[in-house]
């Protein structure tokens, strides 16, 4: 599923710029970000200031550079040039969003919702942001106004299934992903929220809507993690690992597998094969303290003290706020102190 996330236009314009010239930080100019694409939009926005569509262009570089600030501002002039292109106020959401300025976020959308009442894109991407800040009941209004104008609009329907989920709602959210999958069986989250839903309520088999989610989608990590997770919340650990495994083998880059197969077999006391799991997260993402932690917690129940002191400082320094590495470390340390005096 593609991404969907009062003011008067000059209201908003005006808020805008306040918001940028009160903000004690300065942002750096485009001009210094040193990207080449910038750099060409400078120019040619530099010979024709007016062009709102340039400063459209550069607004989305900027914003995948995360310089939200000057993403704004150029966004900010674009619409005051032009108010009347929606992907303008989606953007602008989206850096404001991204530049933890959430209710701005939601502002510039209900304005794009008064402007495009009838624009079904913008009407879901009002709904995304109003449930992302937790306001459900606006959010399944608007859903409401989509499905008026499309009852059969797959997307609505999945918004509202994430909005009765939100709510604690469960028999509505599954009757709202139901339906988002009879009208397209091709939503993969649709699929697995249906499983993890009949999960937690204990109703149907998960499996079937984990199986449908793969026969969608056959090499989604997520889609053998959600099963790998059902079998081996329901004791079946073998199967569990080698659907991790199978993730590993089509995707290196999915840390969870490793980490959750190497948990699995300490609990299974094969710490040889947990070992080889944290030994491969280690080397495929260096910086993830999980690899080292676990590491360290291996080689602590081998009596190999020194080297569980080092890998438990790597996870500790690559996350200080890791409190279980900090205690690991602690034990360690003492028991290396305690073989020193002995």
């Amino acid at each position: 599923m593609k991404k969907i996330y009062k003011v008067s236009i000059m209201v908003l314009l005006s808020m805008v710029i306040i918001a940028c010239g009160g903000e004690k930080k300065k942002a750096k100019s485009p001009v210094s970000t040193g990207d080449n694409l910038v750099d060409q939009l400078t120019e040619q926005i530099n010979a024709d200031p007016n062009n709102p569509e340039l400063l459209y262009q550069r607004a989305n570089t900027l914003h995948e550079k995360e310089e939200y600030e000057a993403s704004i501002r150029d966004l900010t002039k674009a619409m005051s040039l032009d108010s009347l292109q929606p992907k303008y106020y989606h953007l602008l959401s989206d850096s404001y969003m991204d530049y933890f300025k959430s209710r701005k976020a939601l502002d510039v959308m209900e304005e794009a919702g008064r402007l495009f009442n009838e624009r079904i894109p913008t009407l879901l991407k009002l709904s995304e942001t109003q449930m992302l800040l937790s306001q459900y009941e606006n959010s399944v209004f608007t859903v409401n106004e989509i499905l008026r104008l499309d009852p059969q609009n797959n997307e609505a329907y999945f918004m509202l299934g994430m909005n009765f989920r939100a709510m604690g709602q469960t028999n509505k959210a599954i009757n709202s992903f139901q339906t988002a999958v009879e009208n397209d069986p091709e939503m993969v989250d649709a699929w697995l929220i249906l499983g993890e839903l009949h999960e937690k309520n204990g109703s149907g088999d998960p499996m079937k809507y984990y199986r449908n989610a793969l026969m969608v989608s056959p090499d989604n990590p997520q889609v053998l993690h959600s099963m790998a997770f059902h079998l081996q919340n329901n004791g079946d650990i073998p199967g569990a690992i080698k659907l991790y495994k199978e993730i590993s083998v089509k995707n290196r880059q999915y840390t969870d597998a490793y980490i959750n197969a190497g948990i699995l077999y300490i609990e299974q006391d094969s710490l040889e094969q947990a070992f080889e799991q944290m030994n491969i997260l280690a080397g495929v993402q260096p910086e993830n303290p999980f690899a080292y932690y676990y590491r360290g917690v291996i080689h602590k129940a081998y009596g190999n003290y020194e080297s569980a002191e080092i890998d438990l400082q790597n996870a500790v320094n690559l996350q200080p706020l890791f409190t279980q590495a900090k205690e690991e470390l602690a034990i360690v340390q003492d028991l290396i102190a305690k073989n020193n005096q002995g």
